[in-house]
């Protein structure tokens, strides 16, 4: 009994310390926003603190997966780099382009062909691990980021879907591919006419589509001939709408928009089952999130909520989404920084040259 005793104290013990360290995990401080000043780059994570020293670089063009995406200078030459969450900085010198990691790869590419025309330069590509070694070489003329643990590549002996391990998954044959989403990706044939594969490679939604866009909460859109809508996961228009283009479903609602006004891209908001939310009264908007959206109405940047109301009702010259419940504004009284979901201004970010948001991977104004 006595040694059953210890067992179960012992397991006790060992599951609090595991989830104590789950939770740690779980309530670290993220990257938030990184911002050129005086030269410098300074690094702020989610709780307005500075992550380390300010760093000496050229750019900050990304951040995934703990790594930040970086160009430094060496001997006079503006190369690639890789940056942890301390600060120390990994060069990627042997490379002319670099993407962000994604299933713990970064894709990676080589210009084989220069051309004063940039359209008929030509690449190589592979891939790069977190310690900024490559680990599949450049041997791909095409590649995708990897999704869902598969990448799409192509050379002039191989066309199909591999791992991280560079391990060939499946074939396809005449056919281009993208990155997996929701179990799906969207594949094109010689003739442009697109359609999307499983992930084991076998044909889920015939090639029939003029267009068709990754799948966001079941939906996608998709053009076929004069039918402008979104299709489901059996390939069927679940509904129609009346514009040409989409942003993808979250929070349950979407933007359409359609040309006006001298080739001018409007938007307008529906929901999941197709209603019109609103006329084509947007001039830019942002993904819902958070249960709102940034949007751009008569000139002027607000939030709307679900039910297309606006909130928060301050003057801004620039928005953006909500992650994680902060969102970037500019305010026109000069203030800028992170507003939380009620509105309040919690992360003051001082003026600078450039800022550049580690969630969204763009640059904010």
């Amino acid at each position: 009994m006595k040694k059953w005793l210890l067992f179960l104290f012992g397991v006790i013990v060992a599951t609090a310390f595991l989830f104590s360290k789950i939770e740690k995990r779980n309530t670290m401080p993220k990257p938030l926003i990184a911002y050129l000043t005086d030269g410098k780059w300074y690094f702020i994570d989610d709780q307005g603190n500075l992550m380390f020293k300010p760093k000496v670089l050229e750019d900050v063009l990304g951040y995934s997966e703990g790594y930040f995406r970086v160009n430094i200078k060496i001997d006079g030459r503006v190369r690639w780099a890789i940056m942890d969450l301390k600060g120390k900085v990994t060069p990627v010198p042997f490379c002319n382009f670099l993407f962000n990691f994604y299933n713990g790869r970064a894709l990676a590419s080589i210009i084989t062909k220069r051309d004063t025309n940039i359209e008929n330069e030509e690449y190589l590509f592979g891939f790069i691990n977190t310690k900024g070694e490559l680990v599949i070489p450049f041997i791909y003329k095409d590649a995708t980021e990897f999704s869902e643990g598969l990448s799409f590549v192509m050379n002039d002996s191989i066309r199909g879907y591999i791992d991280t391990t560079n391990r060939f998954v499946f074939a396809m044959k005449n056919a281009a591919g993208n990155q997996f989403k929701e179990g799906y990706a969207d594949i094109n044939n010689k003739d442009f006419q697109i359609g999307y594969i499983n992930k084991n490679g076998e044909i889920a939604i015939p090639l029939q589509f003029d267009v068709a866009s990754p799948f966001s909460e079941g939906l996608a859109f998709a053009v076929k001939g004069t039918q402008f809508g979104f299709i489901n996961k059996e390939g069927n228009f679940v509904f129609f709408v009346d514009g040409y283009v989409a942003k993808q479903f979250s929070d349950g609602l979407s933007f359409v928009g359609k040309l006006v006004r001298q080739k001018q891209l409007v938007w307008r908001l529906i929901n999941s089952k197709g209603d019109y939310l609103s006329d084509y009264v947007f001039e830019d908007v942002r993904e819902f999130s958070n249960g709102y959206a940034a949007v751009k109405k008569d000139g002027r940047w607000l939030f709307i909520n679900r039910n297309n109301e606006e909130v928060f009702k301050n003057e801004y010259s620039y928005i953006d989404s909500f992650v994680d419940g902060k969102a970037w504004v500019s305010l026109k009284n000069g203030k800028q920084g992170f507003i939380d979901t009620s509105g309040v201004l919690v992360v003051e970010i001082p003026r600078a040259e450039k800022y550049f948001d580690l969630r969204l991977n763009r640059q904010v104004y």
